[in-house]
């Protein structure tokens, strides 16, 4: 019920909608095989990346550490 979600936009193609895209995608992809949640690790600086998680839609949680956000996406 629950799988990791990780993916890189090249530089030049930030802040075009893609990692938002990709995540609707994938978020499709894991619904059909039953997945319930999407996990992922962030750097904290990752600010955009960040943002792409919390306007997904799919109620994000998160917690904090001082390496890493640990994000949970629930997709039902």
């Amino acid at each position: 019920g629950r799988a990791e979600v990780a993916f890189v936009v090249v530089d030049q193609y930030q802040g075009q909608g893609i990692g938002s895209a990709l995540l609707r995608h994938l978020a499709t992809l894991a619904r059909g095989a039953g997945i319930e949640e999407l996990i992922a690790e962030v750097l904290p600086d990752n600010t955009s990346m960040l943002k792409v998680f919390e306007k997904s839609g799919f109620r994000p949680s998160t917690r904090r550490e001082s390496q890493v956000v640990h994000v949970t996406l629930h997709l039902v």
